[in-house]
């Protein structure tokens, strides 16, 4: 008989832990769980602790404690996982599939950056955990969202796409806004 856990908003030292730990020792398993999970303050919590050990670790060694840097850092690792879910929202509301809830994809996506973030601080790791973090995302869309796994494998190609796409497309507004200001 299998020992069922109460799914608890609660995210202290432990719990953040334990997630963890259950994301990358067994994400099917974890993600089955995210799917029974309503809201998202749990997520939240989980990507804020390990997006500020990245940021502080980040910018102690590397940024030489930029307080400008670490800012930049924290919005990015805040802004990327929502962004990425607001996308793929979108795609799989434009792909037909049954509605999945918003707060469901943001999970999916706080999960998975949180648990690559606390290692790809450390440096050339960041290239290589950035497939983990597709994969875990991949996995999350399937068995959280009920999403296929191709349709799901081409969700996160898309939003990379799209992601790529919106970057490369304001990366000439910020030129031209860093100019007016000097």
């Amino acid at each position: 008989m299998e020992a069922t856990r109460e799914i608890s908003t609660r995210m202290g030292i432990r719990e953040y832990f334990e997630t963890l730990m259950d994301v990358m020792r067994s994400p099917v398993r974890y993600f089955e769980r995210v799917a029974e999970e309503t809201g998202s303050r749990r997520a939240l919590i989980f990507l804020m602790i390990s997006a500020l050990f990245y940021c502080s670790v980040s910018m102690t060694y590397f940024f030489e404690n930029s307080l400008a840097m670490g800012m930049v850092m924290m919005l990015n690792a805040l802004l990327m996982p929502a962004f990425g879910a607001v996308i793929t929202f979108i795609l799989i509301g434009m792909t037909g599939q049954e509605r999945v809830p918003f707060a469901r994809i943001f999970n999916i996506y706080a999960y998975a950056s949180g648990a690559v973030m606390v290692i790809s601080w450390i440096p050339g790791l960041a290239i290589v955990m950035e497939p983990v973090r597709a994969v875990l995302i991949g996995v999350g869309l399937h068995k959280a969202a009920g999403v296929g796994k191709l349709r799901a494998a081409a969700l996160i190609v898309l939003t990379a796409v799209v992601l790529l796409l919106f970057f490369w497309s304001a990366a000439p507004i910020i030129v031209e806004l860093k100019q007016l200001f000097h």
